[in-house]
């Protein structure tokens, strides 16, 4: 007979063992529900050869559309969490819509449609969605989603909910240690919104497609006093590009899509009301024209004008170090608010008009359209990412354990080419600057070159950034840093690398993107 130790013993150990074999099972069955595929094993690839449109030219056509995507906000209705800065950030009110503004382009054998929301993000599992909800009368061939990645605007990724403050600190390897417990910020019912209102603005698009002639501008812009880069190399996307829609008989402007590379968050940390920002901003002044104190200071377009933003990696930003000058009132803003983001706006689309009106660039009717797309997986290497994951933070799926399915795109449309980047990429993997960081964690020469500008065909040639995903920053390898001593910036660990998949992310990305350009079949032009 065992003695009552014996047998208080083994029952400890028992119960030690069966405690845990269940945190086991919570573990691995937490992880496989929570990596799982979403999507059912959703994979696209499009090929469409713009050189069998320009054999058979037919006229272009375009289409706009636009939905609201405001949430209601205060008494009565859920808190929205802003996404931006820090967590219980509950939206106060709202100052401007958000909306989801669409264009259909159409050569007569290929229809793409685009769609840009006023959003901090949208995972590919939301993409695939929107295209699913599209109906097939719409008739695309390939859809683009997009967010600005504005931060006053709700969480639609997870990261910027309430939170629970833990009793004692998690140590997390890789992150450093977790004091509060957060939650996700994302309503799903506004998500189903936002996904509705994409599908609707592209039917609406491709509902109301017409003649058109397509002219392209590209101006130089000077980032002081618009834009800094917070972090070494000093590389900017600061131009503008336009691709400007016309009809062809009266010149009547239909609208346009307007690219430009800036982080939304021009009214900083402490502000709690829903904007569109500068991304709002110009896109009002191209429609209705500047007017302050109800005098009209510059003269819209008309139309429907969607804003795509370009390269914010690195990371750009109006920070509140930077003074912007309003160009019609003369004043000055270096204190965050929305006189800031009024300023920040209207520079940009006084530029814009000015251009529009004093040019007399060529406008074609005649616009092949090419299209190279297809999705790929990136192996998941931030172990913060793992656990906002196993947290219910990131509720976007994988392909399979440790893999994120994400997508690349090329396209043309006439003598403009366009890169679509499923996430906030770094300036310099586009317009060139790419260092070996002194100190960096890796001691090799860049990778990822040539830059993908150099690469890309066409007179005017955009990035849409934040493009049918977003996967947070995409570092080149040479500067990754996580690792003292930080010499290239003064001993401080630099942001960028705690939000990204991994230091391969870039040199798979460009890869990718350089192998569609190639399958593209069309030389880069200087």
């Amino acid at each position: 007979m065992k003695s009552p130790v014996v047998r208080f013993l083994c029952q400890a150990v028992y119960g030690l063992l069966v405690l845990v074999l269940a945190l086991a099972v919570f573990v691995f069955g937490r992880a496989a529900w929570v990596f799982r595929d979403r999507t059912g094993g959703y994979s696209l690839s499009v090929a469409v050869d713009a050189r069998k449109s320009a054999a058979d030219p037919k006229p272009f056509r375009v289409g706009f559309g636009r939905e609201d995507i405001t949430p209601p906000v205060g008494a009565g209705h859920p808190p929205v969490w802003v996404a931006g800065f820090q967590n219980d950030h509950a939206a106060s009110g709202v100052h401007d819509p958000l909306f989801a503004v669409a264009t259909a382009l159409d050569d007569g054998h290929t229809r793409i449609g685009l769609v840009v929301l006023d959003s901090i993000g949208f995972f590919h599992d939301d993409v695939v969605a929107v295209r699913r909800a599209v109906p097939a009368a719409a008739k695309f061939d390939y859809v683009i989603v997009c967010a600005t990645h504005n931060h006053s605007t709700p969480d639609l990724m997870g990261l910027w909910g309430p939170t629970w403050k833990l009793p004692v600190a998690i140590p997390i390897p890789g992150v450093g240690k977790l004091e509060e417990l957060p939650r996700s910020g994302v309503n799903p019912e506004y998500r189903a919104k936002v996904i509705a209102a994409a599908a609707k603005a592209l039917t609406a698009a491709a509902g109301s497609l017409q003649p058109a002639k397509v002219a392209l501008h590209e101006i130089a812009v000077n980032p002081a006093g618009l834009v800094k880069d917070t972090r070494e190399p000093q590389v900017f996307d600061a131009d503008l590009r336009l691709m400007l829609f016309t009809q062809p008989d009266t010149g009547a402007f239909l609208g346009s899509i307007v690219g430009w590379g800036n982080h939304p968050e021009t009214p900083w940390s402490k502000n709690r009301e829903l904007t569109a920002d500068f991304c709002g901003v110009i896109r009002d002044a191209l429609e209705r024209g500047i007017a302050y104190d109800g005098q009209t200071r510059l003269k819209g377009l008309g139309g429907t004008h969607v804003f795509v933003n370009g390269c914010v990696g690195g990371l750009m930003t109006t920070h509140p170090s930077v003074t912007v000058r309003d160009p019609f009132l003369g004043t000055d803003f270096g204190e965050p608010s929305h006189d800031k983001t009024r300023a920040l706006g209207n520079s940009l689309a006084k530029l814009l008009l000015e251009r529009v009106a004093a040019s007399n660039a060529p406008a074609s009717t005649m616009v092949p359209l090419g299209v190279r797309a297809h999705t790929l997986e990136l192996p998941l290497a931030n172990q913060g990412f793992f656990a906002a994951a196993m947290l219910g933070l990131f509720e976007r799926g994988h392909s399979r354990f440790g893999f994120l399915r994400t997508e690349v795109a090329f396209l043309t449309v006439g003598e403009a080419s366009i890169a679509c980047i499923p996430g906030e990429i770094y300036p310099e993997l586009v317009n060139g600057g790419v260092i070996r960081a002194p100190g960096g964690d890796f001691d090799i020469e860049p990778l990822e070159i040539p830059p993908l500008r150099e690469l890309m065909p066409g007179k005017v040639k955009f990035l849409f950034g934040l493009a049918n995903d977003e996967i947070g920053y995409i570092v080149p390898k040479s500067q990754w840093d996580v690792a003292p001593p930080h010499t290239l910036h003064g001993g401080k660990a630099p942001y960028g690398e705690v939000n990204s998949v991994g230091p391969d992310t870039a040199f798979q990305l460009h890869s990718a993107i350089r192998e569609l350009i190639r399958d593209a079949g069309q030389p880069a032009r200087p």
